[in-house]
């Protein structure tokens, strides 16, 4: 049997276990279970004792277990933060990040192409790294917004965007083609007067917040995390199995 399970604090609030089961239904002797952990290193170390295959990571860890895993992919070098982890054939534990492509793919669900795009980017942590490295991967003229100016400066200079104070932004927000906000979802920092109709708006929360909110009463495109979450579970379930999972499946389960 194959063992899988996501750890994070808190993890209780987290889909995974009911798309990984709508992914492969009964077809495969595997089995995904919530696991959380009160540090990275503790997952890491329930990840050996549990006898895992694979886990999914979420905040706050997907920065702090870069100390204690093996190796890891091209993205993640750049990125900085992990979302999928893989116990390889030779026993050392390799990490992905394919959270950006769980942007792409949403915006790609909805027919917005991006390359040329003014983008804004709200937060700079785990998610908002890989939301960054996917902009840019897709062409985009990004600005990251952060409370802590700083690093966005440091992570935009990776990726050749620009990074202003998110209490800078203020009148700036009509100017851009698309928004993503990866905030907490409490956190409300855009007056709806400076969003139109002719933006496209992308939060990482999929239970709901006060932009996306403002953004559905100004008419905006407006995209939550649920399509993040479904096309960053697609290659992760794909790097945990090597199987091809029920796409239509994991859809119906999310939305």
């Amino acid at each position: 049997m194959k063992k899988f399970a996501i750890t994070g604090n808190p993890v209780t609030h987290s889909k995974s276990p009911v798309l990984f089961k709508a992914a492969y239904g009964s077809m495969y002797d595997m089995t995904y279970e919530l696991m959380p952990a009160e540090s990275a290193k503790i997952a890491v170390d329930l990840f050996s004792a549990n006898g895992l295959n694979g886990m999914n990571v979420t905040a706050p860890f997907k920065t702090d277990i870069l100390p204690y895993i093996d190796k890891y992919s091209d993205e993640v070098g750049i990125i900085g933060a992990v979302n999928t982890v893989i116990k390889s054939d030779d026993g050392l534990l390799t990490a992905y990040n394919t959270d950006y492509q769980g942007v792409l793919g949403a915006f790609d669900d909805f027919g917005v192409q991006l390359a040329g795009k003014k983008c804004l980017l709200l937060g700079i942590g785990g998610a908002g790294m890989a939301a960054a490295y996917a902009l840019c991967k897709a062409g985009t003229d990004l600005t990251i917004a952060n409370r802590t100016v700083s690093k966005a400066e440091e992570f935009a200079s990776k990726l050749g965007a620009k990074a202003v104070d998110l209490s800078a932004i203020g009148d700036k927000v009509p100017g851009y083609d698309v928004i993503v906000n990866t905030l907490y979802p409490t956190i409300d920092c855009i007056d709806k007067t400076f969003l139109h109709t002719e933006q496209v708006v992308m939060d990482a929360s999929y239970v709901g917040s006060p932009l996306l909110e403002k953004a559905a009463q100004q008419s905006c495109l407006c995209i939550d995390g649920r399509y993040w979450i479904l096309y960053q579970a697609i290659p992760a379930f794909r790097l945990f199995t090597g199987i091809e999972p029920d796409v239509d499946a994991i859809r119906k389960a999310i939305l």
